[in-house]
């Protein structure tokens, strides 16, 4: 056989090479706003909550602590967030009737446009394209009575004694283009932790932080190394962020420049900006080199505001019991808090985010009234991670 022949052989045989020349079973990527039309009575969850590919239409790619994210191979270009939290009032309602119904998809419907005129607002913050665009819609999906108690438990929500669940029920959902992301080396991922939550960090480690990093009086030491030492031990995902600002000035810029919009964005709103979860807030390198932020999933829920910090700071000086849900977000904002302006020591600016309630109750009195217990071992980093 001649070389000319077997090397044609090779290339008829080869599978791969054979499909790529066939046109692609998926159409072609439909606008933002055809896409969301034809996904709202077609969308289907009918397997539990732990199934990574529901039957067909939808697979589960993913879930965070407000919502589902599901693809459709039809659509390959978009995902859609389904947000039980915010749609739980309207599974609730469905045990007290018609008007009860009626007035918790009215609330979602206003939240749906809300949440649309919030994103704009975030994004004039930041430069073009560092905020997605996405549409938050009220739709129309069907349930099982297995599905529904698949996610309530999964999110430890207690399941209510009397159980409504419909054959299709109103919930609010987001559709967003399908982001594809560098490569791990041109991106960096900013995230903070829950240091009340982490029993690897001490108390004198977490009084330290705290009174470091809670008000623009910052009490500690002066010196950049010292801080960061400090930082670190509260917050260790910043390890590797202070090691790459030392590094790279244009880092340590886009750093600076971001954490500045961050808490001007704050200042303004009385909101946060949500970088508790990976991959919310991350620093991409472009083509040239040059780094910068992208906000991919930052928006927070509008109740995640300074106001909490007063409320639950009230309670704890008043040795009051304080709610787990409330817990949860108190701790998310003053989190948030330290964590921006521990961005910004690092980045080296002189700005820092002021909230005088956060200084009102000592630190141990937040670490001992914000402790969720049965959080302790998800937030506690594993040995060897």
């Amino acid at each position: 056989m001649s070389a000319t022949a077997s090397k044609t052989k090779r290339v008829t045989q080869s599978l791969p090479h054979q499909v790529s020349e066939k046109r692609s079973l998926r159409p072609s990527p439909k606008e933002l706003e055809d896409a969301l039309n034809e996904f709202g009575h077609k969308l289907v969850m009918k397997a539990s909550d732990d199934c990574h590919v529901l039957p067909h239409i939808l697979h589960l790619i993913g879930k965070g602590g407000e919502h589902v994210v599901f693809e459709d191979v039809r659509y390959p270009n978009y995902i859609l967030k389904v947000d039980f939290i915010e749609s739980l009032p309207v599974l609730y309602a469905q045990a007290r009737g018609e008007e009860a119904i009626q007035k918790a998809v009215k609330d979602i419907k206003t939240k749906a446009q809300s949440h649309g005129d919030r994103i704009k607002r975030l994004q004039s913050y930041f430069a073009p394209g560092q905020v997605p665009t996405e549409i938050v819609c009220v739709k129309e999906i069907p349930l099982t009575q297995k599905v529904v108690k698949a996610v309530l438990c999964d999110r430890n929500i207690e399941i209510p004694k009397k159980l409504v669940v419909p054959k299709t029920m109103p919930v609010l959902c987001t559709l967003q283009h399908k982001i594809k992301l560098p490569k791990k080396e041109d991106r960096i991922d900013i995230y903070s932790s829950y240091a009340e939550l982490n029993r690897t960090i001490k108390l004198d480690y977490f009084t330290e932080g705290h009174r470091l990093l809670a008000s623009s009086t910052s009490i500690g030491p002066v010196e950049r190394t010292a801080r960061e030492k400090i930082i670190a031990l509260i917050y260790p995902s910043l390890k590797k962020i202070s090691k790459k600002a030392g590094e790279n000035d244009n880092f340590k810029h886009a750093l600076a420049s971001y954490i500045k919009r961050a808490m001007k964005y704050s200042a303004d709103t009385n909101e946060i900006i949500d970088m508790a979860g990976g991959g919310n807030v991350m620093f991409i390198k472009n083509e040239v080199g040059a780094w910068g932020p992208f906000l991919m999933d930052a928006l927070s829920p509008a109740e995640l505001n300074f106001d909490l910090i007063r409320k639950s700071a009230l309670m704890i000086k008043h040795s009051q019991e304080i709610d787990v849900r409330t817990k949860a977000n108190t701790l998310n904002v003053i989190n948030y808090i330290r964590f921006a302006n521990a961005l910004a020591m690092i980045s080296g600016i002189t700005t820092r985010l002021e909230v005088p309630d956060i200084t009102s109750i000592p630190a141990q009195l937040w670490h001992e009234g914000l402790m969720i217990e049965k959080y302790l071992d998800v937030y506690t980093p594993k040995k060897g991670s």
